[in-house]
């Protein structure tokens, strides 16, 4: 089991993209709930392209291998509370 854990957001500019569908608002949105918690907000990325659009925006838990289709702003704090980050991740 890895102590290691990423929030990956795609944020693919483009027209359909996620990026467009809310995507981008949404990486800002994850990097400042969990930093509001005392983690790094570098677990949370820019995920590359997955090719999903039609879902989008989508988010990847790694290492849970959990994908969130269609999410919107408000789903943020859930998501998180869901998929908690490590302690190694603690900046405080």
């Amino acid at each position: 089991m890895t102590n290691f854990q990423q929030i990956l957001v795609c944020a693919t500019p483009g027209s359909g993209q996620c990026g467009e569908k809310g995507g981008r608002e949404l990486l800002e949105l994850f990097r400042r709930e969990v930093e509001r918690l005392g983690y790094s907000p570098e677990i949370v990325q820019r995920n590359p392209c997955s090719r999903r659009h039609h879902e989008g925006p989508v988010v990847f838990i790694f290492p849970d291998d959990v994908w969130y289709t269609e999410v919107a702003p408000d789903d943020v704090g859930e998501i998180v509370e869901n998929h908690p980050p490590k302690d190694e991740a603690r900046t405080r």
